[in-house]
């Protein structure tokens, strides 16, 4: 086989997320979990490989691989791994690792295929299916050291895209060349490539371009900037919308490394902004330390919310904020993790309590006619003293050139 190596998640680190788990499942009087979502699989395994994982009641588990079980062995510092070849094989497997065939199964009912889920249970036609994709996803919630340190080297790509946007953004670039030089900068600086995502259809790649007026675009994305994209399959994260002098350029970018996100924005003005423009550029990083203050545990996502909500009329948002007109959505900050739309979000109807290590996006932002978007995004980590940043990165406007590139597309 050919010799490479990379990090691999510490065996202490998995063992930990496997005991919380397993304490999970007693705690519901359910015997056992089934995990087969990446996201999920890669949590509690360490390895993206394809396969199941059985988490028991008694603190055990058996994690089957289907594909690729060299791979598995070799990055996963689990050591009950099998292979496997059918779905046939569970109930012997099962009664193998934990002397008796579960009752009740918990399985993520929000990822695995109807299909699948028939399947599962032909294999295990005397056992209960409860959908547990609520409790997995709040059990990732709250990230450990380990986590936060990835998330932390991710925020460095999203540093250094910010750092180099600086010198490359020029008035008569497209969106798409901006996005393309900051994924070149982003994969350099060890970026995944992948940006997983939770719910159903949601897609992102890298993140959010936007040159002037094309933030203010309608989109189906849940998220408060539009974008031209290049094709309707496609709507994001660019087009070919030309940088003007005189409008900003907003650049939502996504860290990516060892699986863990980073979701930053800032934005770059050609030209010399006017006095309007950087007041509320200003009112929107007021507003992200009105939350960050305030992300401390306890605090329900809910109530800072509506808190958020009525300080920002205050300071005169009444429209166009968190989105242009029909695009605007109800949130001021998500999770962020393994996937861009974790719990907990800052938003109506959130109503459990934040806790020390949660990590949430916040951003605001402002989308004025026949310009586009000013504002800011940040991760922080949940702690006592309010909400810590992952990314020492200034917040202000960006200035750039207002000279066109006549030459179109350039590489720095």
């Amino acid at each position: 086989m050919i010799d490479f190596s990379y990090p691999l998640v510490p065996k202490q680190e998995l063992d930990k997320r496997l005991e919380k788990a397993s304490a999970l499942v007693a705690e519901s009087g359910r015997n056992a979990w089934l995990v087969s979502g990446i996201t999920n699989l890669y949590y509690f395994t360490g390895t993206a490989q394809n396969g199941l994982l059985f988490i028991f009641d008694n603190g055990s588990y058996l994690f089957l691989v289907r594909k690729s079980l060299e791979r598995a062995s070799r990055e996963s510092g689990l050591t009950a791994i099998e292979g496997f070849r059918s779905l046939r094989e569970l109930a012997g497997r099962i009664k193998g690792a934990y002397g008796s065939l579960p009752e009740k199964i918990g399985f993520e009912g929000s990822r695995v295929p109807v299909s699948l889920f028939e399947r599962y249970r032909q294999a295990l036609p005397d056992c209960i299916f409860e959908d547990v994709s609520a409790e997995i996803r709040w059990l990732r919630s709250v990230k450990s050291r380990f986590e936060q340190d990835c998330m932390r080297e991710a925020g460095k790509q999203t540093a250094a895209v910010f750092r180099h946007m600086a010198d490359f953004i020029r008035p008569g670039l497209s969106e798409l060349d901006i996005a393309a030089e900051a994924e070149y900068i982003a994969r350099k600086n060890g970026h995944q490539g992948v940006v997983r995502m939770n719910g159903f259809n949601a897609e992102l790649y890298f993140g959010v371009i936007t040159a002037g007026e094309s933030a203010n675009l309608p989109t189906n994305f849940d998220g408060p900037s539009g974008s031209s994209g290049l094709y309707p399959s496609a709507p994001h994260p660019a087009g070919r919308v030309p940088v003007e002098a005189g409008k900003p350029v907003l650049v939502d970018f996504m860290g990516a490394y060892m699986g863990y996100l980073c979701d930053e924005t800032r934005v770059y003005f050609p030209g010399e902004p006017p006095d309007e423009l950087i007041r509320l550029h200003q009112n929107c990083l007021q507003i992200q330390s009105f939350i960050s203050e305030r992300l401390k545990p306890g605090t329900v996502p809910s109530k800072l919310y509506e808190e958020t909500a009525i300080y920002s009329e205050e300071i005169g948002f009444t429209e166009n904020f968190m989105g242009f007109g029909s695009n605007r959505v109800k949130f001021f900050g998500h999770g962020l993790g393994l996937e861009v739309d974790e719990l907990p979000v800052i938003a109506p109807r959130f109503d459990r309590p934040l806790a020390e290590g949660m990590t949430i996006a916040v951003e605001p932002k402002y989308y004025v006619a026949g310009l586009g978007a000013v504002g800011v995004e940040n991760t922080f980590v949940v702690t006592s003293k309010g909400g810590e940043r992952l990314v020492d990165f200034s917040d202000d406007l960006i200035r750039v050139s207002s000279d066109s590139c006549a030459g179109g597309a350039f590489h720095v």
